[in-house]
């Protein structure tokens, strides 16, 4: 799960990496960023913007849906 976030956003002397591993188009890190950095730029998101990315497709996270379900599968 993810916020997508726009580069500006970081704090100076950071930067996001889009590594593109294994075919996987979603994922990147995001490098020098303190945890109360990360704290302050998550605590500014709003949950209706939470994402998912299934099978390298990025889509709205769905609590019942995604969460839920994944639970069930690993109890």
């Amino acid at each position: 799960m993810f916020w997508p976030f726009n580069d500006n956003d970081l704090p100076e002397g950071v930067c996001f990496n889009h590594e593109k591993i294994n075919d996987d188009e979603c994922h990147g890190n995001v490098k020098n960023l303190s945890d109360k950095e990360a704290e302050k730029i998550i605590k500014k998101q709003s949950l209706n913007n939470l994402m998912v990315c299934i099978n390298s497709e990025v889509l709205p996270f769905d609590f019942e849906d995604h969460y839920l379900k994944y639970i069930d599968s690993v109890n």
